[in-house]
């Protein structure tokens, strides 16, 4: 894939319980009222089983198949019987103005980091790209901009702002 084709990718990065799926959710709301076409990935700590046992679509990959798509009226589903790196799964966004990404947090795409306790600030020295803090209360001192976790409207002009910058 040839780098015009990939969107701009923007991460929601930082250590669970600390409300990224919350902040994603609310910002995938104000960009796409703005008519932004967004797409989501999110990485899941676990194994995860999408497909039911004895159904066609699980009968084809048990088969052999590599890839397995679904489709009706109302959605498509593609299966892919093996875990794919970010850079695999944002090709099938090539459509997208951009692709908000819950984790992967050790992919070079910029970052905004969720902070739930001071402990959590280790992460910017351990991660790349960070590009603002996002937490329940301000945070200095770390040379970053800092985002309060309820100021979606922020958040969002920042993700605007990384796309515009990076994109």
């Amino acid at each position: 894939m040839d780098a015009k084709d990939i969107p701009p990718v923007v991460q929601i990065v930082g250590y669970s319980q600390t409300r990224k799926t919350t902040l994603l959710s609310r910002c995938v709301s104000q960009l796409s009222q703005e008519g932004w076409r967004v797409g989501t990935i999110k990485r899941h700590a676990g194994t995860l089983e999408m497909d039911e046992q004895g159904k066609d679509t699980w009968r084809h990959r048990e088969a052999g198949a590599n890839q397995v798509a679904i489709t009706s009226d109302n959605q498509t589903v593609l299966i892919v019987p093996r875990s794919l790196q970010l850079d695999e799964l944002i090709a099938y966004y090539r459509e997208m103005d951009v692709v908000l990404v819950e984790g992967f947090k050790r992919a070079s795409y910029p970052k905004l980091l969720m902070v739930g306790e001071k402990g959590h600030l280790s992460l910017i020295r351990e991660l790349s790209n960070v590009r603002g803090i996002v937490s329940h209360k301000r945070i200095t001192g770390t040379g970053l901009p800092s985002y309060l976790r309820d100021d979606v409207h922020g958040i969002t002009e920042a993700v605007k702002q990384i796309v515009e910058t990076d994109g």
